[in-house]
């Protein structure tokens, strides 16, 4: 990722890899219906975290590996 970022810096494009835990979807709620979903993370924070660093207010955020676990960790 930080080579990707490296490459495109000249050009005003970031890079940047996000890493989501088990996502808490309805097909993955009907595969494990004994789990706890509320430890899942909520695919409307995925979309807020790209929206952010898609925004100029991420603008010095590039290179970054993202983890995004909810509460599995």
């Amino acid at each position: 990722m930080r080579t990707l970022a490296l490459e495109n810096r000249d050009h005003g494009i970031t890079a940047n890899v996000l890493l989501p835990g088990t996502m808490d979807t309805p097909a993955n709620r009907a595969a494990n219906p004994g789990a706890d979903p509320s430890k899942w993370v909520d695919p409307g924070q995925i979309a807020e975290l790209l929206v952010h660093l898609a925004s100029d207010r991420a603008s010095n955020v590039s290179g970054a590996v993202i983890p995004v676990l909810g509460g599995e960790l």
